[in-house]
């Protein structure tokens, strides 16, 4: 075979691959999300927030590694909860009493329970 034989046997391999690689059917899925689908992720996300934040606080950290428990591993449990398990931890933080000194003990404790549960 010649040159000229070898191009053109290139060509229309070329051709024949992108020709067929064009003709693969494409999967696209599209789907309506529903509002309560938008407000539950919303609010599982806020759930994580306010226990992330109060992981963060000076006495809660204190408290963890009293424990034992790292709080930058901590964190990363937080992150790692379930949406579920963050809207029941989120609410039981909500019912503790406002500023009193109980709730955050309290709530560090209820804390370390969870984290360790996941861990076991």
């Amino acid at each position: 075979m010649n040159r000229n034989g070898l191009r053109r046997l290139l060509i229309l391999w070329i051709a024949l691959t992108l020709s067929i690689g064009g003709m693969a059917p494409t999967l696209a899925v599209a789907g309506v999300v529903g509002t309560g689908e938008v407000l539950a992720d919303r609010q599982a996300e806020q759930d994580r927030q306010q226990i992330a934040q109060l992981v963060e606080r000076d006495e809660v950290r204190d408290a963890l590694t009293h424990y034992g428990v790292d709080p930058g591993e901590a964190e990363d449990r937080v992150a790692a909860l379930s949406d579920e398990e963050a809207a029941e931890l989120a609410e039981r933080i909500e019912q503790q009493p406002a500023g009193a000194g109980v709730s955050i003990g309290a709530t560090t404790i209820l804390l370390l329970v969870i984290i360790w549960l996941l861990v076991r």
